[in-house]
């Protein structure tokens, strides 16, 4: 039975999270070639919002959305706007290690240059956000972050088209300062437990509690997007149950009817149908609907770690990255063996 978690869906949001964003930013720019004059009036306005915005005195930490209400008329603005002078060198760090650092290695494995990457994106909107004192950051925090993203890039073996997950020390360490009430730009701006309800990429929104019914997932959260903070749901959930088809719905509760783990509620899954507590299996159990403990994942109905680079696999789940032939294509296009190895390029 196919399954959707929180996180994957916010992966999958991650793209248009930073299209929007940066489709913003072209969108400004387009009007600036087609009518110079208005436009440097106008960004003459933007740059003053911003400055005000950005916390050049007491209404930045008070009101730190302002920034991201935009320009008047139709242009479409991020909701973090373009900050003059350097990033925060927390954010600059973290963000760092999130993106310029994968990238930088990969190109190492594969050779060439590093490609795109969203590290600039996540400093800009990240030291906003703290200089408005919307969030914080611990230096412990990132550090361990790094130190776990260096460890988990080590060798080749994880290069995949896709970009590998983050490591587990670099969830939920940006964290929210603003009560119930306040002007917000993403639910991590928000105090545990609040999301940031109308917050989008281009829209600035209010801190507020779960509500119980309503709609729900219509919005990407553009800061959580790059800073690659997947578990935003729980620390910040929009439903007080789940969201179900695009509307908050209660918690099933242990023992009833389900069709997917979210349903359950936290620390709880769907298994065979039924809301079960049970413990996540570690590596050699049955896995339990799909999923196993940290560390393992599942394969064939078994959790199991997954390879090394060189051992014999027939499938890319086997492995940390990809499963490969000789001739570099994938083992399982032509039914026969392969290794566990990196893959540079969708197969």
């Amino acid at each position: 039975m196919p399954v959707s978690t929180d996180g994957d869906r916010l992966r999958r949001l991650c793209a248009a999270a930073l299209v929007l964003q940066l489709g913003a930013a072209c969108s400004r720019a387009q009007r600036s070639s087609s009518d110079a004059g208005a436009t440097a009036a106008s960004d003459e306005d933007a740059g003053a919002t911003a400055a005000s915005g950005e916390g050049a005195g007491a209404t930045a930490a008070s009101s730190p959305a302002s920034a991201g209400d935009g320009p008047a008329g139709d242009v479409i603005a991020p909701v973090y706007p373009k900050a003059d002078g350097a990033p925060e060198p927390l954010a600059a760090r973290l963000c760092d290690a999130l993106h310029a650092l994968p990238a930088r290695r990969k190109a190492a494995c594969c050779g060439g240059r590093a490609g795109f990457h969203a590290a600039a994106e996540c400093a800009r909107a990240l030291s906003s956000a703290a200089r408005a004192k919307a969030v914080t950051l611990a230096p412990d925090d990132v550090g361990r972050c790094v130190e776990a993203m260096e460890r988990s890039l080590e060798g080749c073996d994880w290069v995949a088209p896709l970009a590998a997950p983050a490591p587990p020390a670099c969830e939920g360490i940006v964290r929210g300062a603003l009560g119930e009430g306040a002007r917000c730009r993403s639910s991590l701006e928000c105090a545990d437990g609040l999301r940031c309800d109308g917050a989008g990429p281009t829209d600035a929104g209010i801190c507020r509690a779960p509500r119980a019914a309503g709609p729900c997932g219509h919005s990407v959260d553009g800061l959580a997007a790059v800073t690659r903070q997947t578990r935003l749901a729980d620390a910040h959930p929009e439903c007080r149950g789940y969201c179900a088809g695009r509307a908050c719905a209660d918690d099933v509760p242990l023992g009833g009817r389900c069709e997917a783990h979210a349903a359950c509620g936290r620390g709880r899954r769907c298994v065979d149908g039924r809301c079960s507590d049970a413990p996540l299996p570690p590596a050699g159990a049955a896995c339990l609907g799909g999923l196993c403990a940290p560390g393992a994942r599942c394969v064939d109905g078994r959790c199991a770690t997954p390879k090394a680079e060189g051992e014999a696999c027939a499938r890319d789940g086997e492995c940390r990255a990809a499963c490969v032939r000789p001739d570099g294509r994938a083992a399982a296009s032509g039914g026969s063996a392969g290794v566990c190895g990196k893959r540079c390029a969708a197969p």
